[in-house]
């Protein structure tokens, strides 16, 4: 009886209702609209660091991390092979790749610039670096030797062609000066402005030549799917100490520092849009419900004069806002949902280049659940706290005061 009187003095003044309703579904679609936005953005800058660089997880000697940047050649890893036999037959590892690096200066005669070479295996590269474009010349190919591949921003700052000859110069793992001659092949662009502006691929046997060592810094596992990194991180950390094999196993979001900023920034924008939504609702209901107690005093001292408590009259406008909020909610769950179909299916929205990418994207707006969900269930509760405290003010007027108000 409670929840049928409550829904009729909802549709006792449909206008402001609806009114209301209006602000709520409009609060939602914005949030969820903005929240998967937010998330193809992680979800676009994770698989890009993941594709370019980092793969999904890294395996690197003990104590690589707390002191590998100050002597990376102190940790290197002798025994390749026999860890990739102990990685291999994991099901979720789809590629199994070496890595080795070092800085020094690359030269065509008459520019130098300063690289971050990396020795790769080509064949195996090809499958890591999915969301690396070779935007002049080819890809590494395998069997490639005395050839390599480099950043768009550094080909360009070195007015760099492929087919020419570049030199690099640098320290072997003993401190010595060394350098070679290759032939640039290919000029190759990922979304990061800084990585396009010194990476310098080539293959991983001439870079072994270059620093005069069989090592390898550290081995690159790409998965089948991102979802399974922690746990198949865990399994390898279990492997390794099982088997007294003095590696650290790192994952691609322990060493993502530029992703994690990114991610606290956009969560910190987005937590200030959730309370600026939730006050709009807040306020929007407190209004609706004010003005509709106003309209009803003598209504209310009716029912306390009949026998109603204080407590059900509590009651009967918080379902009335509860009523609201559930009304809302389901529109505006419904609203951001067509809303996002709408932009992705008129193709996106178009991303300038954000600071420190080399290359605008289309962003769409992905459908989140756990957006979904927060969005219902806090406009829901914003909508029966906000009709508390105008009902908790007409409780306290007198019945005789109540039943004589005009």
């Amino acid at each position: 009886m409670l929840i049928q009187l409550a829904w009729r003095n909802v549709l006792r003044n449909r206008r402001r209702t609806g009114i209301t309703v209006l602000a709520i579904v409009a609060g939602m679609t914005g949030l969820i609209v903005f929240g998967g936005f937010i998330e193809f953005a992680y979800v676009g800058l994770r698989e890009s660091v993941i594709r370019t660089q980092l793969g999904h997880i890294q395996i690197t000697k003990q104590g690589y991390s707390a002191h590998g940047l100050a002597a990376p050649y102190h940790y290197l890893i002798d025994n390749m092979a026999e860890i990739e036999r102990l990685v291999r037959d994991l099901p979720e590892v789809q590629v199994v790749t070496a890595r080795l690096t070092f800085t020094g200066l690359i030269s065509n005669g008459e520019r130098t610039l300063p690289g971050k070479g990396t020795g790769v295996i080509p064949e195996r590269e090809a499958a890591l670096s999915t969301l690396e474009t070779i935007v002049a010349g080819a890809p590494l190919a395998h069997g490639s030797t005395f050839q390599g591949v480099i950043g768009h921003e550094l080909a360009k700052a070195l007015g760099a062609q492929p087919g020419e000859y570049l030199t690099i110069l640098t320290s072997t793992v003993d401190g010595a000066l060394n350098g070679f001659n290759f032939q640039l092949v290919g000029v190759g662009q990922t979304d990061l402005l800084e990585y396009d502006s010194v990476f310098v691929k080539l293959p991983l046997a001439e870079v072994q030549s270059l620093l005069n060592t069989q090592g390898v810094e550290r081995l690159v596992l790409l998965l089948t799917r991102t979802e399974q990194t922690a746990d198949v991180a865990a399994r390898l950390r279990a492997r390794f100490a099982a088997l007294h094999l003095p590696l650290e196993v790192q994952t691609w979001d322990e060493l993502a520092h530029f992703y994690r900023r990114v991610v606290i920034l956009y969560d910190g924008i987005f937590r200030v849009i959730k309370v600026i939504i939730g006050c709009i609702v807040f306020l929007s209901i407190v209004n609706t419900m004010t003005m509709s107690i106003a309209e009803r005093v003598r209504e209310i001292g009716t029912l306390r004069a009949l026998g109603t408590k204080r407590q059900g009259i509590v009651q009967l406008f918080l379902l009335e806002g509860i009523i609201i909020g559930l009304v809302g909610g389901v529109l505006g769950v419904l609203s951001g949902m067509l809303a996002a179909w709408i932009i992705n299916s008129s193709g996106g929205i178009a991303i300038p280049p954000p600071p420190g990418m080399s290359r605008g994207y289309i962003s769409l707006i992905l459908i989140v659940p756990r957006v979904l969900l927060y969005a219902f269930v806090s406009t829901v509760l914003v909508a029966g706290m906000s009709s508390v405290f105008p009902a908790l003010g007409a409780v306290r007027l007198r019945v005789v005061e109540a039943l004589r108000h005009t």
